[in-house]
């Protein structure tokens, strides 16, 4: 069976251009792609929109809007966040050509959101953060960064054809982004509460664990058993402290 790629939902922060937000919307359209999202967009309904989603505007008329990342992506199963800048707190997880076996399967029982920056600023740290996978689009060193709408063409081009020729094992019952969330929450209390940030903060160990629940793609029931041991170590450190 090949994965249904209409479940991936293609996210766009705070996008500054209607054309260019017109034209993510047509390159979708030829890919199979078809439910695009908005964080704090442009006014993008207008000529300028239309004029860029040529033969797309039912994609563009249909747009998510939301005013954060976290709310743009809470109801998905996984997050992919693209990125031309590596670095110690951008390392690159995957690579383009390894992004459909990384998120194909999800696809039949779940869906996926691709998150993709500012045209000036690409995304912040702190966006890249809430990304369970961060890929790089390859390009020349000397000239390495995309105009949105390419970026976004060369991404769903990659999963369009590699979705026409593959069979994949799929995950029946994945886990939303927001129950991993809730999960991350939920550790990083009972950390502080057994003091485990006493000398720093929990930043660089919530992140660990979300690239690792991310590339691990949890369901539902390793949620609960993932609850139910942090729960119990909870009780235990609480326990040897005389509480």
């Amino acid at each position: 069976m090949e994965p249904d790629i209409s479940k991936i939902r293609i996210v766009l922060m705070e996008p500054e251009g209607a054309f260019n937000i017109g034209s993510v919307a047509r390159v979708m359209k030829n890919m199979g792609l078809s439910e695009l999202a908005l964080v704090n967009p442009v006014a993008f309904r207008n000529d300028d929109g239309y004029r860029g989603a040529v033969g797309a505007r039912d994609i563009l008329d249909k747009a998510l809007l939301f005013p954060s990342l976290k709310e743009a992506i809470k109801d998905t199963n996984l997050v992919v966040g693209t990125t031309r800048r590596a670095g110690r707190l951008r390392r690159i997880f995957c690579s383009l050509e390894e992004l459909p076996e990384r998120i194909f399967p999800i696809l039949n029982h779940g869906k996926v959101s691709i998150v993709f920056g500012r045209e000036k600023s690409g995304l912040t740290t702190g966006e890249t953060d809430l990304c369970n996978l961060l890929v790089n689009i390859p390009a020349d060193k000397k000239f390495p960064s995309l105009n949105l709408s390419h970026a976004a063409a060369v991404v769903c081009y990659k999963l369009f054809t590699n979705a026409v020729v593959s069979e994949v094992p799929y995950i029946t019952d994945p886990a939303q982004n927001e129950e991993v969330e809730g999960l991350l929450d939920y550790i990083q209390s009972v950390f502080a509460d057994i003091g485990f940030f006493a000398k720093g903060t929990p930043d660089y160990v919530i992140n660990l664990f979300r690239k690792i629940f991310g590339r691990a793609l949890l369901d539902n029931e390793e949620i609960k058993n993932l609850t139910h041991i942090f729960h119990r170590l909870y009780g235990l450190a609480r326990a040897n402290k005389g509480q």
